[in-house]
């Protein structure tokens, strides 16, 4: 009889160490799993940070050219404005005579 209670308790000692090395394999599994997600973050917000780096690059490129391009079309506006006013004044001195 004591045998048996031994075997039964036996049983009972191995059946709840498996369900323990179970769960601890979850458990484990569970972190293995956080890791990978944490470190895929990590590589996307690396990659947004490279791609927003990029964008403002760009935008400071793009910039850059607005200001070249606006100042062209001074010149040009100056260019314009200064020959109407040559003209005008040749049209005045043409009348006058």
């Amino acid at each position: 009889m004591m045998n048996k209670s031994l075997i039964s308790s036996t049983r009972l000692f191995l059946a709840a160490a498996v369900i323990a090395l179970m769960a601890g394999c979850a458990s484990t599994a569970s972190v293995e799993r956080a890791q990978q997600q944490a470190e895929q973050a990590n590589q996307t917000a690396e990659q947004a940070r490279q791609a927003a780096q990029e964008a403002a690059d760009a935008a400071r490129q793009a910039m850059e050219a607005a200001r070249a391009a606006q100042q062209a079309a001074d010149a040009s506006q100056r260019c314009c404005d200064e020959a109407h006013e040559k003209l005008d004044r040749a049209l005045e001195r043409m009348q006058e005579k």
